[in-house]
This record gives C-alpha cells, structure tokens and sequence, in this order.
C-alpha cells in the first residue's frame, strides 16, 4: 500500500489539478525537444542508451497522462500500484515549479510585472512536492 500521505493527495481537487498541470507541462518540454532543430540535434547526439532511458521516459509521462485523464477513482488505483508513478510525478512537479519561478522572474525583468504568488511559490505546488518528497524520495 502507497504511503496515505501520497494518496491523499488525490483528494482535493485544487491539488489534482495542479499533479495533472505538472504532467502536462512536464510532455510539453518532451515534445517540444521534436519540434526545434536544436532539440532534435540535441537527441541524435545522445548515447544510444540515453536515448532509449529518454524514449522510456516520454512513454513513461504518456502513461502518466493515461492514468490523469481518469475519474479520481481510477487514478487512486493506478497511483497505487507502486512509487514510480509517485517518482515521476515529483519530477514533474519539480520541473513545473522551478520553470513557473523563472518565467515569472523574466515577466518581472522585462515587462516590471509583479510576481505572482500562484506562479513562482505556488503554495498548493510547494506542499505537493514537500509530502513527494517526504515519502518518494530515497535517501
């Protein structure tokens, strides 16, 4: 059984769209590595076993996307099938808070926008990460 902490997750509807957010932007940044010159050149330099953990990852987050487009319910059962999905999920959660920080910083630079608290310290965002890495992360 997944860490209670972890499913519980699930529950609040503000924090689950924030999770399906994080894996959204997280396929985003995987596609978008096809749709450059640069991001493909990128690619076809990599090692043939780096490029086959990649290709495994963007597989990986299509599941991801699968298991998120599901009722609450649905998710809840898949989510607990084991901590990978959960490791995966801090990893996109991660990635989703550290790039919205910049953006906002760079709006901020450039256009004198005020930052936004839902955007660069997201407090829903932060304690998703903060009970992901609680109970994800191996030490």
């Amino acid at each position: 059984m997944i860490n209670i902490k972890l499913v519980n997750l699930l529950e609040s509807n503000d924090v689950l769209e924030v999770l399906k957010d994080s894996i959204t932007y997280q396929m985003q940044k995987i596609n978008n590595i096809e749709k450059s010159s640069e991001g493909r050149e990128w690619f076809q330099e990599l090692p043939p076993i780096l490029k086959t953990k990649f290709e495994n990852y963007k597989k990986d987050y299509e599941n991801m996307t699968r298991v998120f487009s599901m009722e609450q319910d649905q998710i809840k059962n898949e989510m607990n099938k084991g901590y990978y999905y959960w490791r995966l999920l801090h990893s996109a959660c991660n990635t989703y808070r550290n790039d919205m920080a910049e953006f906002d910083q760079q709006l901020n630079h450039e256009f004198n926008f005020k930052l936004t608290n839902a955007i660069s310290d997201n407090i829903v965002l932060n304690e998703c990460i903060g009970i992901l890495e609680q109970h994800v992360i191996e030490d």
